[in-house]
């Protein structure tokens, strides 16, 4: 049999685009959009609040968002954002539960932002008495943070091993 250059050619391409179809993401593609992007989220109930609290001390000048519902409003564009790009990685044998884990705490954190967070930011705009804004955050925080901290350390407990086994080097905040 012999083989003329049409046939190598067309092998060649077919070899090339069947490798390209099984490429999958570097390992720190998968730590970053499936772990640390999820520091986009770690402020939640209290925390988020004061959170905000500083960026109005701290920020100035033009596209300071000084509305609360604006703000958290950008916090829930970026999560969805960042969400979509974890649900774009192809789950392997080692990233899967990781991957599982960071959609679980996107949800659980969207689902507040879209709900109890936003029912404290629009208190917080309409100048509503402070101990009224307190009393749902101490709601919030009794009903939501104790799960909220729970997947958050479940996704952190699985990045950290995962960063381990393939050499990324992880610095923690003291927080």
């Amino acid at each position: 049999m012999r083989l003329n250059i049409k046939n190598v050619m067309l092998m060649v391409m077919v070899l090339t685009i069947t490798a390209c179809e099984f490429s999958f993401n570097t390992p720190e593609e998968y730590f970053d959009r499936a772990a640390l992007n999820t520091n986009g989220v770690s402020r939640f109930g209290t925390y988020y609040f004061e959170g905000y609290q500083i960026y109005l001390k701290s920020v100035t000048g033009p596209g300071k968002v000084t509305n609360c519902e604006k703000y958290l409003q950008n916090a829930i564009a970026s999560a969805e954002k960042d969400l979509e790009k974890v649900k774009k990685l192809k789950p392997t044998a080692k990233t899967e539960a990781m991957l599982n884990a960071s959609k679980d705490l996107y949800t659980y954190v969207l689902a507040s932002y879209k709900t109890e967070h936003l029912q404290v930011a629009k208190m917080i705009d309409n100048h509503e008495p402070e101990d009224k804004i307190n009393a749902v955050l101490v709601k919030v925080d009794t009903k939501s943070y104790d799960i909220f901290i729970k997947k958050y350390e479940k996704l952190w407990k699985l990045a950290d091993v995962y960063a381990k086994e393939n050499g990324i080097e992880v610095e923690k905040m003291p927080f």
